[in-house]
C-alpha cells in the first residue's frame, strides 16, 4: 500500500499484504532473512545440491562482514517438508555460530516481521518480501536459464557470486537497495 514498487501476481497468499504497513528496516544491525530448502519437482524428498551451494554462497558473503565487525542475526527459513535437520547439521559444520535461528514450521508473513533483508534464490517469496518494504536479493548460484524477472535483465536486485553478494549487503548497510 503506497509504494510503486509492487505487482498483482493474482495470488491470494498475497491479499494480506494489501492492508501492511511497511516494515521500518534495521541497517545498523539487521536481521537477514535467508529463504532455502530447494526440491526437485520430480521428487519432493530430494534435495539438489545447488541449494546448498546456494546457501554456502550467502553464508560465506555474510561471514566477511561479520568477520570485520558487523553485527548480524542470520535466520533462515526451510518450507514444512524441508528437513531442517539438514542445514542444522550444515550451517553447525561449516559456519558455527553464524545461523541464529531455523524456521521450519512458522508461516513466511511470521518469519517476515524479524527480516530486514531476505536473500533467496527463484521464488515468489522475493515478491512477497518486498510487498512488506524489506529490501530483497536473488541470489543466483546457478546457471539456469530462467524467465522474467529472475534473468538479471530486470529491476530485481541479482547477485551470481560471494563478492558481488558481499558488494550488494555493503550497500544495503550503506543505505542503498539497488
Amino acid at each position: 500500500r503506497g509504494m510503486d514498487n509492487t505487482v498483482c501476481l493474482g495470488d491470494p497468499r498475497m491479499d494480506i499484504y494489501s492492508n501492511v504497513s511497511p516494515k521500518l528496516i534495521n541497517r545498523d544491525t539487521p536481521t537477514i532473512g535467508i529463504g532455502v530448502a530447494g526440491y526437485s519437482p520430480i521428487d519432493l524428498n530430494s534435495f539438489l545440491a545447488v541449494e546448498f551451494d546456494f546457501l554456502e554462497q550467502v553464508l560465506l558473503a555474510i561471514q566477511s562482514l561479520v568477520e570485520k565487525g558487523q553485527v548480524i542475526k542470520v535466520i533462515l527459513k526451510v518450507r514444512p517438508n524441508g528437513y531442517s535437520r539438514q542445514y542444522e547439521e550444515f550451517t553447525e559444520e561449516f559456519f558455527p555460530g553464524l545461523v541464529n535461528t531455523i524456521f521450519c514450521d512458522e508461516s513466511m508473513h511470521t518469519f517476515f516481521d524479524q527480516c530486514d533483508l531476505y536473500i533467496s534464490t527463484y521464488s515468489q517469496t522475493l515478491f512477497e518480501a518486498s510487498c512488506l518494504g524489506i529490501p530483497v536479493i536473488y541470489h543466483k548460484s546457478d546457471f539456469e536459464m530462467s524467465h522474467p524477472p529472475f534473468d538479471g535483465n530486470t529491476e530485481l536486485v541479482t547477485t551470481y557470486d560471494v563478492n558481488s553478494l558481499k558488494n550488494k549487503l555493503e550497500q544495503f548497510l550503506l543505505g542503498n537497495d539497488q
